[in-house]
Parts: C-alpha cells; structure tokens; sequence
C-alpha cells in the first residue's frame, strides 16, 4: 500500500477483492453461504446480500487493514504468486464470534475470537471467515521483521491467543488502531508505525524461559546497545564489538546470520529517526545538520546519499513533502 486511506462501506465481493489486493497482494475472494470448516464451498451465496465494510491505511511502512461483513473465502493460490511480489508476512486478528477456518500448507486450524493467525504471502493458503466477521489484518514486509521474520513466518496457520501478556498488549494496541485508522497522518503515523512494529515482535517471539536461542540473545543485547548510543558518532562494529566482550569477527558473524551486516543495521536506523525528526514539525527549529548530527550522523554527503538512496528524496525535499 502505497499511503493513504482506504474507507469502502457496504462494498459488493469485487470490491473487497480489489481493495485486499491493493492493500496486500493479488488475493481471490469469493462470497460464502456458510463457513463451517477450511474445505468451505466457493460457491457464491443466494437469497442474502453480501456486504463488507472495508478501513485500511499505511501506518509507517505497515499496512494495516480492518475488514467487516458477511461470510467470504479468502485465496492466495500460486498463480496469483510472482516472484516479483514483495515478501509480506499477513497477521490477522480476529473478533468474530463464530471461528475463522485457515489452512497453509499442511497446517489447519480455527482461529476463535482474540486470536492472532499468520499468513505467509508467498505461499499459497485459505481463509474462510462467518457472516458477521470482524478481522483485523496487518502486511508487513519480511525486511521490517529483520532477524525475527523466520520466527514470525514459522507460525504460519497456527493460532496464538492474545489473553495474556505481550500478545494481549499488541492486541489492545492493534484493536484501538483499527477505529483511529484515518486519523494518522505525519509524523504520528510514523511514530505509531514504529510501534506497531516493535508490538508485533514482541507478541510473536515471546520465548519460555531457557528456550531463547543464546546468539539471538546476544544480537538483541547488541541491537539494544547501539541504540542506546545511537548518537555517538563513534559507534563502530569496533566499539560495540568489545563493550559485549567479543571479536569484531565475531559480531560480524553474529550479524551475518540476521541477513543484514551491523553497520548496514545501524544506519538504516540513524536514516529512519533523521527521516521521522524532518518529517515533524516540531523540529523545523533544528537545521538539517543539528538534526541529523543528534542520531550520530555528521558528514552531510553521507546523509545526503543515506536518503536519496533509501527515501528517494533529498533532506530539503522531505521537509517539503510533508
């Protein structure tokens, strides 16, 4: 999803169809007369109109949707998928009274009301849903996940009860954010974005004591680190190598199985907060150079490079956009 808002009441079955592959992906949908198991008919229903009430936004670098109605079948089949589509992972949660039925693979389940159920986007699955179905959803790109994508993904169809702990906080926060949807705009959806993100890690890779992996502990611990210093300008594999008592060889290792190099890491982190502080007005005191320099940036052909490459717009040209 590109920006915006998307808000379609009583919208037929194509237009649901349309607006879930604009938000996500090519997706099939197709009215139900009943759903009461993942193998539901596709058949279109009769004597009953179908409706669906249909909210969904960019939050951050998130897209986030809430979907009300009538029955329906979701599919992704394969030949809807290309190798050219983004690599999403699609988290649903759901407030139905009656159970959604999802199927991936060779895993089936139900999904009951509080539930949370993730979808792989590049794999084919089913989704069928009851008349009064109230879900929420949220796609998000594998590369926003960082190490924790394979975690995320390896729940794929199976339910996660959100009643307790981070998965009930995320699912507070997701559910009041679905009736605040067109209300973001700025640097607040910016901001709400990064949370959201940080909620859904936390939700989905809550461990049980003495079953945390030790590398990825020892990654978090450094992840937290640097962005405890994230204004030292020198923060260096070097310097953050030695205040955890290991080899700069060892972190790059460490680092090189999360797909993403530490000092690649680092400044995609320092870009995104000088991003979020032009984009907000409440910094059009600071210059360029003060803001940037306050997430440990003070080469200003390095910054400029930093955002053309990764926002495609010139400091200059952010501040404008907004």
């Amino acid at each position: 999803m590109n920006g915006g808002a998307l808000h379609v009441h009583q919208a037929s079955v194509g237009e649901l169809q349309t607006a879930a592959s604009t938000v996500l992906a090519p997706l099939a949908v197709t009215a139900v007369t009943a759903v009461t198991a993942v193998t539901a008919s596709d058949a279109e229903g009769h004597g009953r109109a179908f409706r669906a009430d249909i909210d969904a936004a960019a939050v951050g670098r998130v897209a986030v949707a809430r979907i009300r109605g009538s029955a329906h079948l979701v599919r992704r089949s394969t030949r809807a998928i290309s190798s050219t589509d983004p690599e999403l992972l699609k988290i649903t949660l759901h407030g139905s009274s009656e159970p959604a039925a999802v199927d991936q693979g060779d895993t089936r389940t139900r999904a009951y009301r509080g539930d949370f159920v993730v979808l792989d986007m590049t794999r084919p699955y089913r989704m069928a849903v009851a008349d009064g179905c109230d879900v929420m959803a949220v796609g998000i790109s594998r590369t926003e996940l960082g190490p924790h994508a394979m975690t995320v993904a390896d729940r794929a169809a199976r339910r996660l009860p959100a009643d307790t702990g981070a998965q009930a906080v995320f699912s507070g926060f997701l559910r009041g954010l679905g009736t605040h949807l067109d209300e973001l705009a700025g640097p607040a959806q910016a901001h709400v974005g990064d949370a959201l993100v940080s909620l859904l890690i936390a939700a989905f890779t809550e461990t049980a004591p003495g079953r945390t992996d030790t590398a990825t502990e020892l990654v978090d611990r450094i992840r937290v680190y640097a962005l405890a210093n994230i204004s030292d300008p020198s923060l260096s594999v070097e310097s953050v190598a030695a205040a955890h008592g290991i080899s700069a060889r060892q972190l790059h290792r460490l680092f090189g199985r999360s797909g993403t190099p530490f000092a690649t890491w680092l400044r995609a982190e320092r870009l995104g907060r000088v991003r979020r502080d032009l984009l907000d007005p409440a910094h059009d005191s600071r210059t360029t150079a003060a803001v940037a320099a306050r997430w440990g940036i003070h080469d200003p052909r390095h910054l400029a490079r930093g955002l053309r490459t990764h926002y495609g717009r010139t400091a200059r040209e952010l501040r404008l956009d907004r």
